[in-house]
């Protein structure tokens, strides 16, 4: 089976576009934490993962997600390949969200558009992850290349 579930904070600012067949895709990576034990500079160690998610997931994650914000993910992880302008062949895994939960109420929504009241609906409470937490971004060991990657879409 290929399912994954992460845990963890919107790292980066969502990156959506419409594809050539009309579908709305949204891009962005999130912050997970390897554990709960600080380094000697007093941060969480994170991995991050690069998420895609589409259609109507892909429009909530456009209007709703900013960075920071703490989300559960479940999806499957997707190998693909691209070749650069100088005709080098890349590698890189990505997690496909088939489920994407709100699990604390934004600060803010892009889309001034939506009503405040509305928002609070999106949000839901695990049960267990809201009581554990994921550690801010500010408390995660986040090296500045994983902010970098460069994929051409």
């Amino acid at each position: 089976m290929n399912i994954v579930i992460l845990s963890g904070r919107v790292a980066t600012d969502i990156d959506s576009r419409v594809t050539k067949d009309g579908r709305l895709v949204s891009h962005f990576n999130i912050a997970t934490p390897t554990g709960f034990k600080r380094n000697k500079e007093g941060k969480i160690p994170a991995e991050f993962h690069r998420i895609n998610a589409w259609g109507k997931i892909a429009e909530n994650c456009r209007d709703y997600l900013v960075k920071g914000r703490q989300l559960n993910i479940r999806g499957h992880l997707s190998n693909n390949t691209y070749t650069t302008a100088d005709g080098k062949h890349l590698k890189f895994s990505e997690v496909t969200a088939d489920k994407v939960e709100f699990v604390d109420l934004p600060r803010s929504s892009k889309n001034s558009n939506s009503p405040t009241a509305n928002m609070n609906d999106t949000a839901i409470s695990l049960d267990g992850a809201a009581s554990v937490g994921v550690p801010n971004l500010q408390d995660m060991d986040i090296p500045a290349s994983d902010f970098g990657i460069e994929v051409p879409f």
